[in-house]
Formats: C-alpha cells, sequence, structure tokens
C-alpha cells in the first residue's frame, strides 16, 4: 500500500489550502464542526494515487484496457474514481457517521446545500 500514497508537495500544498478554506469557513459560523471532519476525511483520500492503484490492480488484468487510447483510459479512470469517491462519502456518512456515531450529517449538508442555493 506504500506504494500509493501520493504526499507530494502538490498534494501536501492542496491539502493545506483546502484545510484553510474549510476552516475559515468554520470559524465564521457557515459549516459545523461534523462537517469540518467530514471534509477533512475527504481531503485525505487525496494522498492516496487512486490512478496507479486502479491501473495496477484491476485494469491492468483486462487486455482490452490496454488497447484503449489515452481518452479512453482517463475516461475509464474518472468514472471508477467517481464510484469510489461515491461509495467511500456514502459509507462515511451513512455507516460511519449516522449509524455508528448517531450524527445527522446527511440533514447538515442537506441544510448546507439548501443554504448555498437560497444566496
Amino acid at each position: 500500500m506504500r506504494a500509493y500514497l501520493n504526499f507530494s508537495r502538490g498534494n501536501l500544498i492542496r491539502f493545506i489550502l483546502l484545510t484553510s478554506v474549510v476552516f475559515l469557513l468554520f470559524y465564521m459560523g457557515y459549516i459545523s464542526g461534523v462537517l469540518l471532519v467530514f471534509f477533512e476525511l475527504l481531503f485525505v483520500l487525496r494522498f492516496i494515487h487512486t490512478k496507479k492503484f486502479m491501473e495496477d490492480k484491476v485494469f491492468n488484468h483486462y487486455p482490452a484496457y490496454k488497447g484503449l487510447p489515452g481518452w479512453g483510459k482517463w475516461v475509464v479512470l474518472l468514472i471508477s474514481y467517481m464510484v469510489l469517491f461515491f461509495f467511500f462519502k456514502w459509507f462515511l456518512i451513512n455507516v460511519i457517521a449516522e449509524g455508528v456515531f448517531h450524527i445527522p450529517l446527511n440533514d447538515e449538508l442537506q441544510a448546507m446545500v439548501s443554504g448555498i442555493q437560497d444566496s
């Protein structure tokens, strides 16, 4: 798993910038502490080199993937990354936050989105 971690300078800078924006929103009162933790966990997901992991573990076993042009590989990886991201988000919200800790995170996310749309 160590080969799939990506602690490059760019990822660290993005993590610090996104974290500072989320902390600013937290201190300004726009998001709650639960949402702060949720977004930080999503930002940590950025350190996993998903493209390399998906190509090594899944797609290189299929000969049709190797024959795809560059844009085709990009589309397949994008769709698989989105599926992985949505599964992680669903697992984090529904199973861990609401199921185990009984934190109404889904309601807070919907309230935040409706507050943004009203503006």
